[in-house]
């Protein structure tokens, strides 16, 4: 039998792989920052950043250092996602567990002031999402095949049939920093790290639909069941930097910025297709649509931090935010590469970013209590990313209410622990299941290191 899909869907299919202004977004919007401590905190680390992952938030509290360090993290994450698609809810999680981070901070012995260099690599972002749901559809998708013996003739499976999606995603982004922080006078400090990025993205999605109803009975479009399934594996790399400055406004009380400049991270996507029909008869049509790679690049904007800390013997209370003008993201052409229709029309979605997205200031608070008798440290934050997403209301704010604590083992060991959960809400749509998913999502996110000053 004669067998090949309507153009509209293989659109879809190529559209899935050409990266959309949403999605260039998404791998770097909600970072998770890095350090066990900071996290336990809220991420309100601009004024504190008095440990290695200072090369991450700012670069200048390398010189808050009292020691040499060294340290190590992993993180574990459970991702619930409790989709309503077409009346139907449907709840999916899933677990990962990753390296988070490595890191060494080496504070020179100076007759005045403080001289600190760090090095360390981190994951500051993760991919790890996970989506699950059915129902029947009476909208259509527009899926048609082309059935002719001789000549085109398309005959509709694009309506009244149960879907079925599943997409699954894992991976990170990080970095390899190099850094210093350098106390100018004892009322100031700067910093600077340069960030080596790297990391990768695994995609998978299945979509399926079936005549439950047996609607779909006359020959030659007795159809029962369709499936299609899709991968991209990414790979990222680039270059960024940051600057920052510590500012002691009296004993207990100090105010830190830092600015991360404008960089662009490369991607690398490998892809690749394949479906399969079956017919009331059970007869099958399978077709491999093969695999294909794709390299471009995203120019992200400058992100503008700024903090204050309170600082005394028992209690540290710090907050903090930052500004990002997500409209001035932008797709661009690798150097090595000729313009091609492919990348006329990537370049022609840059118009997208600035309407549909807008700038955000996302805030942090947090704070730790210190036990000096045990030797414990009691932390907690909280925080709330926005939407980036222009006219988004606050249901679709991130917001992660976090705690932990710290055990000193001995003079110069000790053992932190921090615990998240993070919540938001999402609506999802794409060309196979017209009508839209709306997702409530909730990550609990467990991190745990070790670290050592010498």
């Amino acid at each position: 039998m004669k067998r090949s899909i309507i153009l509209l869907s293989l659109t879809i299919i190529a559209n899935l792989f050409a990266q959309s202004p949403g999605e260039a977004v998404a791998f770097l919007d909600n970072t998770n920052g890095s350090g066990v401590r900071a996290m336990s905190m809220g991420n309100a680390f601009t004024a504190v950043a008095d440990d290695w992952s200072a090369l991450y938030w700012n670069p200048a509290g390398l010189t808050l250092l009292e020691s040499s360090e060294i340290s190590g993290s992993l993180y574990h994450t459970q991702f619930r996602n409790n989709a309503n698609f077409a009346g139907q809810m449907e709840m999916g999680d899933d677990v990962f567990t990753q390296f988070e981070s490595f890191g060494l901070a080496y504070k020179f012995p100076t007759t005045r002031g403080s001289f600190v260099i760090a090095l360390g690599r981190y994951n500051f972002k993760d991919y790890d999402d996970y989506l699950s749901f059915s129902g029947f559809n009476g909208s259509s998708n527009g899926l048609a095949f082309d059935l002719g013996e001789e000549q085109e003739e398309y005959f509709d499976f694009d309506r009244d049939v149960w879907q079925t999606e599943q997409i699954l995603q894992n991976g990170n982004l990080g970095a390899w920093s190099f850094g210093f922080g350098l106390a100018m006078s004892p009322q100031f400090s700067a910093g600077l790290s340069i960030h080596a990025f790297t990391g990768g993205s695994q995609y998978a999605f299945m979509f399926t639909q079936e005549d439950v109803d047996q609607l779909y009975e006359t020959y030659p479009a007795n159809y029962d069941y369709y499936q299609v399934n899709q991968t991209i594996d990414s790979e990222f790399s680039g270059w960024g930097a940051t600057l920052g400055a510590i500012f002691n406004l009296s004993d207990e009380l100090r105010a830190g910025i830092s600015i991360d400049f404008p960089h662009s991270l490369g991607v690398h996507e490998l892809y690749s297709s394949n479906d399969l029909l079956i017919f009331d008869d059970d007869y099958e049509s399978a077709f491999d649509y093969g695999t294909g790679e794709w390299d471009y690049m995203i120019r992200y904007p400058a992100k503008l931090s700024g903090g204050v800390a309170i600082d005394s013997d028992k209690l540290l209370l710090a907050a903090s935010a930052s500004y990002r003008d997500w409209t001035q993201t932008r797709f661009e052409r690798p150097d090595a590469y000729g313009m091609s229709e492919d990348y006329e029309s990537l370049l022609a979605e840059n118009q997208y970013f600035t309407s549909d997205f807008r700038a955000v200031l996302s805030y942090n608070i947090g704070g730790e209590l210190r036990f000096t008798g045990p030797n414990i440290k009691i932390r907690g934050g909280y925080q709330i990313n926005p939407s980036p997403l222009a006219d988004a209301d606050e249901t679709l704010d991130r917001t992660t209410v976090s705690g932990g604590f710290g055990y000193a083992l001995d003079a110069s060991t000790s053992f932190n622990v921090s615990l998240s959960r993070g919540f938001w809400k999402r609506f999802s749509e794409d060309g196979w299941t017209p009508g839209g998913t709306e997702e409530t999502i909730e990550t609990d996110r467990v991190l745990a290191g070790i670290s050592y000053k010498f």
